[in-house]
C-alpha cells in the first residue's frame, strides 16, 4: 500500500499535537480522581445464644443491627454440660456492613494509585497496555504500531522519526534528493576526510568548506570524535558509558528506573508493598530504592518475609470472665468465651442452674443471700444431677420462708417423694416472664399442671398447682443459668399427691395390673407376650402407656390393627445407653431413642412446657416401679411402620386417544384400592391386609367391596378367626379341643381350652376339669342371716355382658355392632338395602359403627334425605354455553349439554382439535415436517377422575410426533 509520507506526517503529528495537549489540559484543568473504592454490603448473622441473653447482643466492630429485641429465634446452640452435649433452641441477630474495597481509578496503579505512564487519561499513550490497579506495577505493554512497514531510508541524512515524525530526510552538506543519496558536485571535489562533511561558510553562505560532523571536533582537515559523556547527556541520576564515536549508554544509577535520559527514583513500597506483609507491617520509603518495614499498630517483633507477630491482648488486657477463655483474635481485640457449660458473652458468664442457685445464695450483699437456703439444700440432695447436666429447665426456687412448715431433713429421707416435690417446681424448656404473661397454664415435670394469675393489686405473677390451695408469687424472674432460667418465688408449690401411684415393690407389669385406668393397654400387652418381661426386674425398662380413653379415641381400624395378631409394636425401650432409668429430665434433653419395636420416638415440648413424645401428651410422669418407669400418654404412639392400619389406594392410570382421532392424549386415573382394602374409604379387611380374613378366606375387597370375608371351609367368623366346629381349634381346625366341663376356646390361635366363665356349674380350671369344693367348710365365715354360695370368677370376653337372670348372663354387642357377643363388626348403615333412608339421588355416607350420614348428589339440593334437582340453567353462575341446551336426565338432573360434533360440560362447548402437517415448512430435505400448533381450551377435569394432557399425536402415520 503507498503511504504519500507528507500527509502521513501531518497525521501523526496531529496525534501527538491531541495527545500532548489533552495531557496538559487533564493535568493542568481537570483534577482527575485517582482512588475509585468498590462499596460492597456486607451481611453476617451473630452467634446463636440463649434467646434471653440475645436482647443485649451487638454486632461486630463496624457492623449495623438490623433486628430488634431478642433477634430470630432461627437457630439451636450446643452446650457441653460435663458428660452430655445438649441441644437448645436460640436466638440470633442479623448484621450488615458497608465495606470499601480499594481500588485504583481507570489509569492509575499501585497502592499510591499513581499515574500511569503517558498520564491517567491516554496510559502508554494509548499505544498500550498499562499494568494498573491496586496490584499493577505501572509498565506499558506496547501494542503493535499500525504504521510499522514505513521506514526512514536517509543515506546521508537524519530522518525526522518517532512518533511524532514526518519520517523526512535532513540532508548532510554536500548531498541532496529525498534520500539524501545524490552528492553536489562542489563538495565531491573538496574530498573531506572521514568524520568531517561539506558545509556553507562565509557570512554569504556561499563558500563551501570542510567541517566535522557533530560529536567530532578538528579543523576540517582531521575530526576527532568527541566523548558525548563529557556533555552530561545521561540524567543525573544516570551513568554514562562512552562506547565510541558519537555513542553512549545512559544507565539510571542505583534506585532509579528509567532509560538513562530521564531517570526516576524507585519507591519499593509502590511494588508490593516492598516485601512488608501488608496483614501486619507497613512499608517506610526511605529514598531512592530504599525503605524499611514497620509493625502496625497491636503488633511487634518484625521477620523479615513472614512480618509482625499480633500481640497477645489477653496477657495484658483480659478483661474476659473467670470461667471464659480469652483469644486475641484481631489487633487490639479479644474475644471471650465461655467454657465449662456456662453461656454468656464472655465477659458475663453464666454457669448451670444448680452453679446459678449457690452464687445467689452466697453472693456478698445480694438480695438473696442465704434466703435460698433450703432450696438449695433440698435440690442438691434430690435433683443436683439432672440440674446441672440436663435441660433446659424453668426451676420456681421457693425463698426459706416459703418453706416454712416443710421439714426439709424428713423429706429428703425418701428420695422418691422429695423428687416429686421438687419437680413441682421445675418446667420443662425455658420459660422467661413474658412467657408466662402470656399462658394461662404451665405444667410441671411430673406432669401436672399450674395455673398462672395476676395479683389484683400488685399485678404479679403468681402460679398454683391444679388441685393445691397456695399460689407462689414471683419476687425476682429471669435469672439466667446455661441450661434454664430460675425464677424466685415467696411460696412452694402444694405438694399434690400424684393421681398413678409408684412402687418400688412392684414390676411395671404388676403396677398397670392394678390400675384399671390402663387395662386395655395392658391386655395388649399380654397379647404380646411382653407381660413376662415386664414382670421380671432382669432388665429396666421405660414404656408409654395410652389411657383406655386414648386407645377409645383411635379409629377402630386402627385399634383392630394394634390388637390383631400381626401387630407386635410396643413403644417399649432399654435405657441401657445413659446406664440409668430414663426419667423425665432425660425426655427434655434428647431428641429420640430407638424403641425395643426398632423405631424412633421424639421427644420435644409445648411453649407451656408440656413434654411431647412423638407428638402426644404426657400426662403423667416418673412412674417407678421395680424394674423401670412408666410414662401415661394422652394419645397412641403409633409406629411409622403400620402404614397399613391406614387407607391405602392403588389408583391405576391409563391412556388413550379420544375416539374422533384428533391428537388429543387422555390420560386416565382409575381410583383403586390396593389388595386387602375395600370400600370408598380403602380400610383394610378384617384380620389385616397382609392376612385378610385371618388367610383363611377371601375378603370382599376393592373400591365396591364391602370387607365381608368369605370363609373357607371348616372357618367362620367375620374375619374367619373361629372353626365352624365348636369343638376344634388350630390354625387348621382339626385339633380337638380340650376343654372337659365348659365350652371350648375354638378360635384358629386358641390352645384349646375352655372359654374364661363357660364352666358348668360346679366345675373351674382352664379346661373345667376341677370340681368346686362344697360350702359348708366356708359357711362360718358368713353372717347368721347370709346365705353361702358357690361363686367362681366370671371373666368373659364380651362387647357388653348383660345379666339375664340370677347368675345368667350373656354376650351383647354393642349399638352399631352385629355378631354373637364374641364376634362383633361393625355395621356399616350404607350397605343395608335401606341404604339408610337415604334419597335415591343421595350419597350414603359411612361416619361410624351404625352411624351414617346422607349428602345429596350433584345436580340435586337438600338434606339427603330429601333431594329434589338444581336448575342450574337458571343460575347465573352456571348458565349454559351459548351453543348448549338445558335438558333434564332424572339421575343428574338439569344439565347443560352441548351439540353434536362439540366436546364439553355444557357451560363450555368446543370443537374436535385437528393437527396438519404444515405445507410450507421441511426440515432435513423433507424429510420431517413442522405440525401446525392449534391451540383448543381443555377442561382441566372432567368428573372428577379424568384429566385431559394434549401431549401428542396418537394416529398411526410415518409422520413425526412432537410432544407439546
Amino acid at each position: 500500500v503507498f503511504v504519500d509520507k507528507a500527509l502521513l506526517g501531518k497525521v501523526l503529528d496531529l496525534e501527538g499535537f491531541i495527545l500532548q495537549w489533552l495531557d496538559i489540559f487533564c493535568a493542568n484543568k481537570v483534577s482527575v480522581k485517582k482512588q475509585c473504592d468498590q462499596k460492597l454490603l456486607i451481611r453476617m448473622k451473630t452467634k446463636c445464644v440463649p434467646c434471653s441473653l440475645n436482647l443485649d447482643t451487638q454486632c461486630p466492630a463496624g457492623y449495623t443491627k438490623i433486628t430488634n429485641g431478642t433477634g430470630t429465634p432461627d437457630c439451636r446452640y450446643y452446650l457441653e454440660i460435663k458428660t452430655h452435649t445438649l441441644s437448645f433452641p436460640g436466638c440470633r441477630h442479623r448484621c450488615v456492613k458497608e465495606f470499601e474495597q480499594p481500588e485504583c481509578c481507570q489509569g492509575h496503579w499501585g497502592p499510591d494509585c499513581m499515574a500511569c505512564p503517558g498520564g491517567a487519561v491516554s496510559p502508554c499513550n494509548r499505544r498500550g497496555r498499562c499494568s494498573q490497579g491496586i496490584t499493577g506495577n505501572g509498565t506499558c505493554t506496547c501494542q503493535a504500531n499500525p504504521f510499522l512497514p514505513i521506514v526512514c531510508d536517509c543515506v546521508h541524512g537524519v530522518c525526522n522519526s518517532g512518533i511524532t515524525g514526518d519520517g523526512r530526510c535532513s540532508c548532510l552538506s554536500g548531498y541532496k534528493g529525498l534520500r539524501c543519496d545524490q552528492p553536489i558536485a562542489e563538495c565531491e571535489a573538496l574530498r573531506c576526510p572521514a568524520n568531517s562533511r561539506c558545509a556553507a561558510s562565509g557570512e554569504d553562505r556561499r563558500q563551501l568548506q570542510c567541517t566535522c560532523l557533530p560529536n567530532f571536533h578538528g579543523d576540517g582537515t582531521r575530526c576527532e570524535p568527541i566523548n558525548p559523556c563529557s556533555r552530561k547527556v545521561c540524567d543525573p541520576n544516570a551513568d554514562c558509558v562512552y562506547l565510541g564515536p558519537n555513542q553512549h549508554k545512559c544507565t539510571c544509577g542505583e534506585g532509579y528506573t528509567g532509560d538513562g535520559q530521564v531517570c526516576l527514583p524507585i519507591d519499593p513500597c509502590q511494588a508490593a508493598h516492598g516485601s512488608c506483609p501488608a496483614q501486619s507491617s507497613i512499608c517506610i520509603y526511605d529514598g531512592p530504592g530504599k525503605s524499611h518495614c514497620e509493625c502496625k499498630e497491636h503488633y511487634t517483633n518484625f521477620v523479615p518475609g513472614k512480618g509482625c507477630s499480633m500481640m497477645d491482648h489477653c496477657e495484658t488486657n483480659n478483661t474476659c470472665h473467670k470461667k471464659a477463655k480469652c483469644l486475641t483474635v484481631a489487633p487490639g481485640q479479644i474475644a471471650c468465651t465461655c467454657q465449662g457449660g456456662s453461656v454468656g458473652n464472655g465477659f458475663v458468664c453464666y454457669g448451670n442452674i444448680m452453679e446459678r442457685l449457690q452464687e445467689l445464695n452466697a453472693e456478698v450483699g445480694g438480695q438473696w443471700q442465704g434466703k435460698l437456703t433450703s432450696s438449695l439444700v433440698l435440690m442438691e440432695n434430690t435433683y443436683e444431677w439432672q440440674l446441672s447436666t440436663l435441660g433446659p429447665f424453668t426451676v420456681l426456687v421457693p425463698t426459706n420462708k416459703g418453706l416454712k412448715g416443710t421439714n426439709i431433713k424428713d423429706l429428703v429421707k425418701n428420695k422418691q417423694k422429695a423428687q416429686y416435690f421438687v419437680k413441682l417446681h421445675i418446667i420443662a424448656g425455658q420459660l422467661n416472664t413474658s412467657s408466662l404473661n402470656n399462658a394461662n397454664a404451665i405444667y410441671t415435670l411430673t406432669g401436672k399442671a399450674g395455673e398462672i394469675s395476676k395479683g389484683e393489686k400488685d399485678n404479679q405473677l403468681r402460679i398454683q398447682i391444679q388441685g393445691g390451695m397456695g399460689k407462689g408469687k414471683i419476687l425476682q424472674g429471669d435469672i439466667i443459668a446455661s441450661n434454664g432460667i430460675l425464677h424466685i418465688i415467696d411460696k412452694a408449690m402444694d405438694n399434690v399427691e400424684p393421681t398413678f401411684e409408684s412402687s418400688k415393690e412392684k414390676t411395671i407389669m404388676s403396677v398397670l395390673q392394678a390400675n384399671g385406668k390402663y387395662s386395655q393397654f395392658t391386655s395388649l400387652i399380654e397379647k404380646t407376650g411382653l407381660a413376662m418381661d415386664l414382670q421380671q426386674d432382669k432388665q429396666p425398662y421405660t414404656i408409654f402407656v395410652p389411657s383406655n380413653k386414648a386407645l377409645s379415641n383411635m379409629k377402630a381400624e386402627v385399634l383392630d390393627y394394634l390388637l390383631s395378631e400381626e401387630s407386635n409394636d410396643i413403644t417399649l425401650l432399654s435405657p441401657n445407653l445413659y446406664s440409668f432409668q430414663l426419667e423425665v429430665a432425660s425426655l427434655v434433653s434428647i431428641e429420640h431413642i430407638r424403641t425395643m419395636a426398632n423405631q424412633f420416638i421424639h421427644f420435644n415440648r409445648t411453649s407451656t412446657g408440656q413434654v411431647l413424645v412423638s407428638g402426644e401428651k404426657i400426662e403423667e410422669t416418673d412412674i417407678v416401679a421395680k424394674n423401670g418407669r412408666i410414662y401415661t400418654l394422652e394419645g397412641v404412639l403409633i409406629p411409622p411402620t403400620i402404614v397399613p392400619i391406614l387407607p391405602q389406594w392403588c389408583d391405576e392410570t391409563t391412556s388413550k386417544c379420544n375416539e374422533e382421532n384428533t391428537g388429543i392424549f387422555f390420560i386416565l386415573q382409575e381410583p383403586k384400592c390396593c389388595k386387602g382394602f375395600f370400600g370408598p374409604d380403602c380400610r383394610p379387611c378384617p384380620g389385616g391386609f397382609s392376612k385378610p380374613c385371618s388367610g383363611k378366606g377371601q375378603c370382599m375387597d376393592g373400591l365396591d367391596g364391602n370387607g365381608t370375608c368369605v370363609c373357607a371351609e371348616a372357618f367362620q367368623g367375620s374375619s374367619c378367626q373361629f372353626c365352624s366346629d365348636p369343638g376344634k381349634y388350630g390354625p387348621q381346625c382339626d385339633k380337638e379341643c380340650l376343654c372337659i366341663y365348659g365350652k371350648c376356646d375354638n378360635r384358629i390361635d386358641s390352645d384349646g381350652t375352655c372359654l374364661p366363665g363357660s364352666c358348668r356349674a360346679g366345675y373351674t380350671g382352664k379346661l373345667c376339669e376341677k370340681q368346686i369344693a362344697p360350702c359348708e367348710p366356708s359357711l362360718q365365715l358368713c353372717h347368721a342371716h347370709a346365705d353361702c354360695h358357690n361363686l367362681h370368677p366370671i371373666y368373659i370376653h364380651c362387647a357388653e355382658c348383660v345379666q339375664t337372670g340370677p347368675g345368667e348372663h350373656r354376650c351383647v354387642c354393642q349399638a352399631g355392632w352385629t355378631g354373637d357377643g364374641r364376634d362383633c363388626s361393625a355395621i356399616n348403615n350404607c350397605l343395608l338395602p335401606s341404604t339408610a333412608r337415604c334419597h335415591q339421588n343421595a350419597t350414603c355416607i359411612d361416619i361410624g359403627p351404625g352411624q351414617n350420614d346422607c349428602k345429596c348428589k350433584d345436580g340435586f339440593q337438600g338434606n339427603g334425605i330429601e333431594c329434589t334437582p338444581i336448575n342450574f340453567c337458571l343460575e347465573q353462575d352456571g348458565k349454559c354455553h351459548h351453543l348448549a341446551t338445558c335438558q333434564f336426565e332424572s339421575s343428574r338432573g338439569w344439565k347443560c349439554v352441548c351439540p353434536v360434533g362439540y366436546e364439553g360440560d355444557g357451560r363450555i362447548c368446543y370443537g374436535n382439535a385437528k393437527w396438519e402437517p404444515h405445507s410450507n415448512i421441511s426440515i432435513r430435505e423433507g424429510k420431517m415436517k413442522i405440525w401446525r400448533d392449534i391451540r383448543v381450551p381443555f377442561p382441566p377435569v372432567v368428573e372428577g377422575l379424568i384429566t385431559w394432557f394434549p401431549i401428542s399425536v396418537c394416529k398411526t402415520t410415518s409422520e413425526p410426533k412432537f410432544s407439546e
